[in-house]
């Protein structure tokens, strides 16, 4: 059984054959998907997905940094609202970009803080994106009233020093996608120092798609082409690596699987 911990299926990339994504990855093994919120539009696409594919699509709910702007306030609110009546398994898309725009940076921070305790006064796991902010987001996970909020730091693309930082932090995992397929993504020493016990699969869909479907729309049916590669670079079995991150997904959610 495999696990992708963070695709977002309900996005428009899908909407000619999300039924037939949903059928490969099911043959792929892939039977949990987990589906992290973007901003207040894409509520209704994604709880149409919890009730399209129920037990296969788990939802979380959150404002995704690079949704943070002059409405942030009265977006979260209604997102707080969602995601206190519903279902859901995790708090996120949530944390910080600084890549393309850092004119809402104190707004970022604050939406993400606001929400990371949102995650402890609801007992969910929080989905971290950290873009061009790794060391600022550790930061905020390393001070004293976040360092027990459950978390994931989605799309690791950071160094061994930061690996380190995060693994300091038990209650931190790490979200491992096709960039560690790219011939210049993660490298091999990453993959090497990873704690699997603390390590989950993910797509991102319809981004990061792993060789050697790179350039094409990415699918939740690609997570073993993710782990055969954390296998091949760890020298353990692929069985391990589907045992161990799937456990680690599991755990994280707070899912028997």
């Amino acid at each position: 059984m495999w696990i992708d911990t963070h695709t977002h299926l309900f996005s428009e990339e899908f909407d000619a054959d999300r039924k037939d994504v949903v059928a490969r990855a099911l043959s792929a093994g892939v039977q949990h998907l987990v589906l992290p919120n973007i901003d207040v539009d894409s509520v209704p696409r994604l709880r149409q997905m919890l009730a399209d594919f129920p037990g296969v699509c788990l939802g979380a709910m959150g404002l995704h940094p690079c949704s943070v702007d002059g409405e942030w306030r009265v977006n979260l609110g209604k997102i707080e609202q969602e995601l206190r009546a519903g279902s859901y398994v995790a708090v996120g898309e949530i944390g910080l970009d600084f890549y393309w725009d850092t004119t809402w940076r104190n707004e970022q921070i604050e939406a993400f803080c606001y929400q990371l305790r949102l995650c402890s006064s609801l007992g969910l796991p929080a989905l971290i994106h950290a873009r061009n902010a790794t060391d600022e987001a550790l930061e905020i996970l390393e001070s004293l009233e976040f360092r027990h909020v459950r978390s994931v730091l989605h799309a690791f693309s950071g160094t061994l020093e930061q690996l380190a930082r995060a693994m300091a932090l038990p209650e931190v995992y790490i979200g491992i996608g096709g960039v560690c397929t790219f011939k210049n993504g993660l490298a091999p020493e990453i993959l090497r120092q990873l704690e699997l016990s603390r390590t989950v699969l993910e797509t991102d869909s319809p981004y990061l798609t792993p060789v050697p479907h790179r350039g094409k729309r990415n699918e939740s049916a690609y997570i073993p082409i993710i782990a055969r590669r954390l296998a091949e670079v760890r020298a353990e079995p692929l069985e391990f690596v589907e045992t161990m991150t799937t456990q680690a997904a599991g755990r994280l959610f707070g899912q028997s699987w």
